[in-house]
């Protein structure tokens, strides 16, 4: 193990984790509105910022979450501005059953853990993992100590020994911004994106570069885990309302089957790799099913009218647009194949009904396409009357599916046909390009995760893309007019619609956070050297680097103290 050059990086940096741990900040509950507010008051305590309590303040999020953005900034002798970035709120305590009342409390509970875990007589892998981990003294665990308080702690660290910096040795400026909801729909980034131009502006400040400071996962020993990421994959939740035409179940051939429409897209799509993008040596993951559901809201021996999936599809490089355009034609084949098989099979059970598939070829239109229907024949009013109708919720497919549904009534639109939209907010990818401020923040990662790599004898890697979904795909993207009309025409509920803002800040964002294991679980845990000493020391070379200070290649050799 490893000695930083500042030897308090651990301590420090362990004890904001755990503090931040302890309180609790499910997305959505009390404790998520009252974090900011904990973390304001924790902040304006340090000595750095006892004399200027203005330079921490609370922003609202977006879409009337009732949680705030935490924004703290340290000012230097430029404009020059690095943003640091994490979210506090966290899923759930439920999973940890009879170890809920200790998810904040890493120490607690991971002497219950190993006691429990200690007990049993016969162990899963991941329990005999969790074991040896939590015995052998380098990971902690608790509720989103992982996932992403230790990213956050780290950040906080960092602002704060700058802040005790003189200020004729800072060479710029820091700005951290703490968010909730990424667990939900990114309200607090969203926010940010549309903040940041009017606080640039009253500020004075130049945003240069931005440090997401999100976790990653690692089975291993850390090799994989220990990243530095250029981007991030982004995310269109695809949804397929699959139409087709009820008939008594005794006479198959006499309607339009809409699960075996259905059955066949799904089998098309789901975990398909030729549908995964590359770009390079990175790929994303294949496209998954998160909902298939039909139209039957009780037993009766009618076929369902309808089945609506939805797909989470990841993206590198790959627009909205093209994600339409790709799976647009990848139902019209589905579509063509079940026509024919079920014609065969009508066939062959000597059925000539002329309404059965095998004689019709369902269209492929777009949710865009189906308004436009609905319009024309009912109206523009009586389609935002259907739209106003229907609250967004918690659940974003649930308001989507009913608007779609119900717009197919308007339209008079009868089956077989499959209807494509976007099920949810977009996330957009993001990744570093030729632009100068690009290119500074890219050869500063790639020098100083080679410097560390050689001085602590791990590796850490550069890596393209983050895996994960992400507040950074709001952070420093510019606004793409044609890209905004189409996630605008093809969404069925405008509160899933969140437009660039059209004076957006542009700037690089990278991430670089923590590891651990299983995050989002009952065992969620975080490799604290790496956390707690090596995230810090990297952040704090970079932020130094990227806003000119000269001097940074401090040593970082020695021996550690596990985490205790």
């Amino acid at each position: 193990m490893i000695q930083s050059a500042h030897p308090d990086w651990f301590d420090r940096t362990r004890d904001l984790a755990l503090l931040l741990t302890s309180w609790p900040s499910v997305t959505g509950t009390p404790g998520e509105s009252e974090f900011a507010g904990r973390l304001l008051a924790e902040v304006r305590g340090w000595p750095g910022f006892a004399g200027h309590p203005e330079d921490v303040w609370l922003g609202p999020a977006r879409s009337g979450h009732g949680a705030w953005n935490l924004y703290a900034l340290v000012r230097g002798q430029s404009d020059r501005t690095v943003l640091l970035a994490g979210h506090y709120d966290t899923v759930g305590t439920e999973d940890y059953g009879e170890w809920r009342p200790l998810a904040g409390d890493a120490r607690a509970l991971a002497e219950s853990i190993t006691r429990s875990l200690a007990g049993e007589e016969t162990l899963g892998a991941a329990e005999r993992l969790a074991l040896a981990d939590l015995t052998g003294g380098d990971f902690l665990p608790g509720r989103g100590l992982l996932d992403m308080k230790g990213g956050l702690a780290a950040g906080l660290a960092v602002l704060e020994r700058y802040s005790r910096l003189p200020p004729g040795e800072r060479p710029g400026h820091l700005l951290l911004v703490a968010t909730p909801d990424e667990e939900g729909r990114s309200s607090g980034a969203r926010a940010v994106a549309h903040d940041l131009p009017g606080l640039a502006r009253d500020l004075g400040l130049e945003i240069v570069a931005g440090l997401n400071l999100d976790a990653t996962a690692d089975v291993g020993g850390g090799e994989e885990g220990r990243a530095a990421y250029l981007g991030t994959v982004g995310k269109v939740l695809l949804s397929a309302l699959v139409v087709g035409r009820p008939t008594h179940a005794a006479y198959p051939f006499d309607g339009v089957s809409a699960p075996l429409l259905a059955a066949e897209l799904l089998r098309r799509v789901e975990a398909s790799p030729d549908l995964a993008e590359e770009v390079g040596a990175e790929r994303a993951a294949a496209p998954a099913c998160l909902e298939l559901r039909d139209s039957r809201s009780g037993y009766d021996v009618t076929t369902p009218a309808w089945v609506w999936c939805a797909f989470n599809v990841l993206t590198l490089r790959r627009t909205p647009s093209e994600v339409l355009a790709l799976f647009a034609e990848v139902a019209r084949e589905v579509a063509e194949r079940a026509a024919r098989d079920f014609g065969t099979r009508a066939a062959r059970a000597g059925s000539l009904n002329a309404a059965s598939l095998g004689c019709q070829l369902p269209p492929v239109l777009t949710f865009g396409e189906l308004r436009g229907r609905a319009e024309a024949r009912a109206g523009a009013e009586a389609v935002r009357a259907v739209v106003a109708a229907c609250p967004s919720g918690p659940d974003p497919l649930r308001a989507s599916r009913e608007i779609t549904v119900s717009l197919l009534g308007l339209a008079g639109l009868e089956g077989p046909a499959i209807i494509l939209g976007f099920g949810a907010l977009h996330y957009p990818a993001s990744h570093l390009s030729g632009r100068l401020a690009d290119e500074v923040l890219r050869e500063a990662v790639e020098r100083h995760t080679a410097g560390l790599s050689r001085e602590t004898g791990e590796s850490l890697r550069v890596r393209g893309y983050f895996a994960g979904i992400s507040d950074m795909s709001f952070l420093g993207q510019a606004a793409d007019p044609r890209e905004q009309a189409c996630v605008a025409a093809h969404t069925p509920h405008p509160a899933h619609v969140d437009p660039v803002p059209e004076g957006a800040l542009r700037f690089p964002v990278v991430n670089i956070g923590p590891w651990g294991r299983d995050y989002h679980q009952r065992l969620e845990r975080i490799h604290a050297p790496y956390a707690f000493r090596t995230v810090p020391e990297l952040l704090w070379r970079l932020a130094l680097d990227v806003l000119g200070h000269a001097g940074v290649e401090e040593t970082f050799a020695g021996t550690g103290v596990a985490a205790d």
